[in-house]
């Protein structure tokens, strides 16, 4: 059966392509990322529980590494072993459903090491200590550094019951509101 054959060196060739189109479009974009300038008509869609943290089983690199994966499982059956319609359309289906597994693993293992990094809750601040960098006058503003997530950070600061605070003392963050954190002295029990 020729045609199987055929078939199969088709949907070999259609992953190459996409793999070879989506590496040259994503080098495109990223090398006009700066031109982007939120032209109107761009459209934002935010689905619920769909973030780029999250793993999705079925994605347009996992369907084209399955269907790479469809063509040479088929194309090594069908020509190299000279297996019939149905053994070569197990082998072909296997090899596709093992290189999508494969690729789904290794992209979430990537995935989650660069994507678990710096970002945090504001709430995740409240009862760490802080250090003043720029002492806080009575009633005005200053800054303190704290470390979050393994990473240290800074942000605007006011104390708490609006006195001052000089460089030095022992001060926990006691809420956060906009982009300024709270900061009381730390009771020294």
């Amino acid at each position: 059966m020729a045609t199987i054959g055929l078939i199969y060196i088709g949907l070999l060739g259609l992953g190459v392509l996409y793999a070879l189109l989506a590496g040259v479009f994503g080098f495109l974009s990223d090398a006009v990322a700066g031109i982007d300038a939120h032209l109107p008509g761009d459209v934002h869609v935010d689905i619920p529980g769909a973030d780029a943290t999250s793993s999705q089983p079925i994605t347009g690199t996992l369907a084209a590494t399955f269907i790479t994966g469809f063509g040479g499982g088929g194309i090594v059956a069908h020509y190299l072993f000279g297996w019939s319609l149905v053994p070569g359309l197990l082998t072909a289906a296997g090899t596709g459903i093992v290189l999508a597994a494969v690729a789904f693993v290794a992209l979430d293992a990537l995935f989650k090491q660069t994507q678990g990094g710096s970002e945090y809750r504001s709430d995740e601040l409240v009862g760490r200590e802080a250090e003043i960098v720029t002492p806080i006058p009575a009633g005005g503003l200053g800054e303190v550094a704290y470390l979050v997530r393994g990473q240290r950070d800074s942000a605007s600061a006011r104390s708490t019951d609006g006195s001052a605070v000089g460089r030095g003392e022992p001060i926990l963050i006691d809420r956060v509101v906009g982009g300024t954190v709270y900061v009381r002295r730390r009771d020294p029990s």
